[in-house]
């Protein structure tokens, strides 16, 4: 059967692009960070998550407890060492999510805050610390400023000039 398909390459005249939207990077149980309780406490949902969502969480405080998340965070070491906590007008300000003005039915769904991490950590809610810590699992995740994580991969194979 190889050498069959051999033949048939031979005579396909075509080009392969490989790529994917985003790069990845592995989260070693040690980098993820649980959020405390008493930043769970100020929030009605947190969008974080061992995949991805930990890379860049969107934080949606409860009524009128912005400034106290933002202070507990600041307050908290291994949070805003890792972690860069900026509200969502200051993401849309520096171009986080794009160039282009956003629509304002997709505002309400970011939240308050986004958090980004800034090196190899990734929050986590409680149950995924269980989840994934206690087992010594490691992870793939993406969505943050990690070269790996922006630089995106790209294959292109040509068929060679006969």
């Amino acid at each position: 059967q190889e050498n069959r398909l051999k033949k048939e390459d031979d005579a396909v005249d075509a080009t392969v692009v490989l790529t994917a939207d985003h790069g990845h990077v592995t989260v070693q149980p040690e980098d993820m960070v649980v959020l405390p309780e008493c930043i769970l406490e100020l929030l009605e949902y947190a969008c974080i998550g061992v995949h991805g969502k930990g890379r860049h969480g969107y934080l949606h405080c409860r009524a009128g407890l912005q400034k106290p998340l933002q202070q507990r965070w600041k307050a908290i070491d291994e949070l805003h060492q890792h972690f860069l906590l900026l509200t969502i007008e200051e993401a849309i300000e520096i171009g986080l999510f794009g160039p282009k003005q956003m629509r304002m039915k997709v505002r309400p769904r970011l939240g308050d805050f986004v958090s980004i991490s800034i090196g190899t950590k990734t929050l986590v809610t409680p149950s995924e610390n269980e989840a994934f810590c206690k087992g010594c699992q490691c992870q793939g995740a993406h969505g943050s400023l990690h070269p790996e994580e922006m630089h995106i991969p790209f294959i292109l194979l040509e068929p060679s000039s006969r």
